[in-house]
């Protein structure tokens, strides 16, 4: 579709792992944060919905 990046975070990850990931995914995607062609919510449901059957 029109999605450049995702971010998963794994429940298992410790808090300290989560804000990593998290930090480095806005460091590599910032040019996607706020693009029109990021999916909201329910877009993203909608998607994985058809595609993770």
């Amino acid at each position: 579709m029109n999605m450049k990046s995702v971010m998963i975070f794994d429940p298992n990850d410790t808090d300290e792992q989560t804000v990593t990931k998290f930090m480095n995914w806005m460091r590599d995607n910032h040019s996607a944060v706020g693009d029109r062609n990021v999916p909201n919510a329910q877009e993203t449901q909608e998607y994985l919905r058809r595609y993770t059957g």
